[in-house]
């Protein structure tokens, strides 16, 4: 199961109204993600002024019991590339769904309104969509 990062940023925030929901999501079968979501956590924990985002992002990612699926930045936008015409997302969130299909999951756990619009056309993809 691929993991975005609007679900982890919940599941370390006890007081977002998401918290609970993503405790329950990411219990159970192995979690992925890729650096792409290391580098949003740490861009968000950053701009919050936070210490040391980058330890956090790490520490994060243990918490929620997600790990770090290596796969080269070059063949995620070559992939992005391949897909954007079918499921129309903005960048950031082509990049997760190129990244989740070049790790081979099939399932893509996000809180992100605007792929959870586009079930559809990610299913005609292989993938299914799990969040709110």
């Amino acid at each position: 199961m691929y993991v975005d990062t609007n679900v982890i940023i919940p599941f370390m925030d006890e007081a977002d109204p998401n918290h609970e929901r993503a405790v329950k999501l990411l219990k159970g079968s192995s979690k992925v993600s890729s650096f792409l979501t290391l580098v949003e956590l740490a861009s968000v924990y950053s701009r919050a002024e936070l210490n040391d985002p980058q330890a956090l992002a790490i520490y994060s990612m243990k918490e929620a019991g997600v790990k770090v699926s290596e796969v080269g930045f070059r063949e995620i936008l070559k992939e992005a590339f391949r897909v954007a015409d079918k499921i129309k997302l903005k960048t950031l969130d082509l990049l997760h769904v190129a990244s989740c299909l070049l790790m081979g999951e099939k399932e893509f756990l996000t809180f992100d309104g605007d792929i959870l619009k586009k079930r559809k056309e990610l299913e005609e993809l292989g993938i299914e969509v799990i969040g709110i």
